[in-house]
């Protein structure tokens, strides 16, 4: 069973330009949104309105959100959100093109409405699968775009930012610093490019209450040694979607390329590899950099916060902001960011860790 989360937005969210007209409802609505409200008027949306929600998913599809039949989804919300329980199953009901105008661009993003319940167009919220549009740009939707097949599906496996956990030690120019000690100008050891500065650092603290809420969010400890002879030198801890270089001929058979990334949580069939579920909370930190990067932790090479939408938008509204008033290009990306490495999708990394026990060959050689 894969659990997952994506940021939901409620019907309530969205308004016309003008009239405040309701151009999203909760409620019935036909399958193929053909009695869509609106659907060729121009709306905005209220970022700070998104729910962040997990998801447990039995269907086999790792962390990718389908379109099922009445009654087939296997699909369920972990939690209770917006008046549906904890149980409530979930599926991608339809997906309507959108456009906007950013920088005198005009640009398309896919939204998508997720229906509740195994009832087709039971609309329970709506989400963008790929780039958000900017807060505050004017959206318009084209009926044209609308897509309902029983087989398209929303990819949220990299919905929750890579960050370290209090304490893990990154390789400066002054040597090992603990990441809660590092500000934004300290200089970084970078596999790459040498030292850089980190542009900007920011940290969230989760709360029992919060990682119980959300156990998808729940750190994943990786033991000295894990990866391979005195890698890490001591236990690292680091958020699930966190990144770690594996480095192989495994991992040059299968994707051309003798060095990958792969999110920690796709290790865990690994000896040594764990969800931390001793932590009672947890406080995770993100580190920017002008481009993607492969630094040092505990010994071990990892990667630097990659600036994807998805993990952009699970920092927080504020930091967000910051971010973006660093880095303007991001607001209008029509692309993924070049990553340090191949970044191989879930089912591919959790294939990779299987060969690496099946040969008996350690993450990093």
């Amino acid at each position: 069973m894969a659990t997952y989360s994506l940021y939901v937005l409620p019907a309530t969210a969205f308004t016309t330009s003008p009239g405040g007209y309701q151009p999203f409802q909760d409620g019935y609505i036909a399958p193929d949104g053909s009695n869509w409200q609106y659907a060729t008027g121009t709306f905005t949306y209220a970022r700070d309105a998104a729910t962040l929600v997990t998801v447990d998913d039995t269907d086999g599809q790792d962390t990718v959100l389908n379109d099922y039949g009445v009654g087939e989804s296997t699909q369920q919300l972990a939690e209770a959100v917006g008046g549906y329980p904890a149980g409530t199953t979930v599926e991608n009901e339809f997906e309507i093109t959108v456009v906007a105008t950013v920088d005198g661009v005009e640009r398309e993003y896919r939204l998508v409405a997720l229906s509740a319940n195994g009832a087709s167009g039971t609309i329970a919220g709506y989400t963008f699968d790929g780039p958000w549009p900017p807060e505050g740009t004017l959206l318009t939707a084209r009926w044209s775009g609308t897509q309902d097949s029983d087989g398209q599906s929303l990819d949220s496996g990299n919905m929750l930012a890579p960050c370290f956990t209090r304490g893990v030690r990154i390789l400066t120019d002054a040597g090992e610093r603990a990441i809660e000690d590092l500000r934004a100008s300290d200089l970084v050891l970078t596999r790459d490019r040498g030292l850089q500065p980190i542009r900007w650092i920011g940290s969230a603290r989760l709360t029992a209450a919060a990682l119980a809420r959300k156990p998808a969010m729940r750190p994943v400890r990786i033991r000295a040694h894990a990866l391979g002879r005195g890698l890490p030198d001591t236990d690292l801890v680091v958020s699930p979607q966190h990144r770690i270089l594996v480095r192989s001929k495994v991992a040059r058979t299968m994707f051309g390329a003798d060095e990958v990334l792969v999110a920690a949580k796709q290790l865990l069939q690994i000896d040594g590899i764990d969800l931390a579920d001793d932590l009672h909370e947890v406080e995770y930190f993100h580190m920017l950099f002008d481009r993607h990067e492969v630094v040092v932790s505990n010994g071990a090479e990892t990667e630097s916060l990659y600036p994807g939408p998805e993990a952009l938008r699970s920092v927080g509204r504020a930091a967000l902001d910051e971010i973006l008033a660093l880095f303007p290009e991001l607001r209008a990306l029509t692309q993924a960011p070049v990553s340090a490495r191949l970044m191989p999708s879930g089912r591919q990394s959790r294939k990779l860790a299987v060969r690496h026990l099946q040969h008996g060959r350690p993450l990093v050689s």
